[in-house]
């Protein structure tokens, strides 16, 4: 059973993570590289969504480490009046905690480039709230709809200033393709016929 929580519990902490790894990341030598090193780009939301990842994925591992370790055993965690879902909450607030440290690292870096201080405000406030939250709480799993609704707010604001829009996430959705008339793919393997 001990094996079966930790994996569990890992897999949620940090499934999202690699996801967003695997999607934005791994592709690109370049941004494996801003991701272990923190080296500069060209593009600022690049590096600071990269760099937010990183540092999310070093606060998760440090911050649920030794939680997955005791779930390996010896012990029964919720024996002495605890919470039994201790590990899952455990492993919900970390997945939080990652994808809200790329938001933060996303709007904070734009606010600093953009010198807007209510931005670096809220950034701020919100990492003290989401941290209140899981110190004041003693049962942990009132704090997952707080802290969620704080990540999913950052994380729209992280995408409207990343230059997403709903247009967007429609087109990324949508079964059909858009023909761009203005590009012309020719394949290696057979000539282009002649209209």
């Amino acid at each position: 059973m001990g094996a079966a929580v930790f994996f569990g519990c890992a897999f949620v902490a940090f499934g999202p993570a690699f996801a967003l790894f695997l999607l934005t990341v791994a592709g690109d030598p370049l941004r494996v590289i801003i991701l272990v090193a923190g080296k500069p780009s060209a593009s600022p939301i690049t590096s600071c969504s990269m760099s937010g990842l990183s540092f999310g994925i070093i606060s998760g591992v440090f911050s649920v480490i030794n939680i997955l370790a005791d779930a390996l055993g010896p012990g029964i965690v919720g024996i002495h009046g605890d919470s039994p879902h201790y590990f899952l909450t455990s492993a919900f607030l970390t997945t939080a905690l990652v994808l809200l440290h790329t938001f933060w690292g996303v709007v904070f870096f734009d606010a600093c480039e953009r010198h807007r201080y209510w931005a670096l405000g809220l950034v701020v406030t919100s990492h003290l709230l989401t941290s209140g939250l899981t110190f004041l709480n003693p049962r942990y799993e009132a704090s997952l709809l707080p802290v969620y609704a704080v990540t999913v707010a950052m994380g729209l604001w992280a995408f409207v200033t990343a230059g997403g829009s709903l247009g967007g996430v429609r087109r990324s959705f949508s079964c059909g393709r858009a023909e761009d008339s203005g590009v012309m793919m020719y394949s290696a393997l057979r000539f282009p016929t002649e209209d």
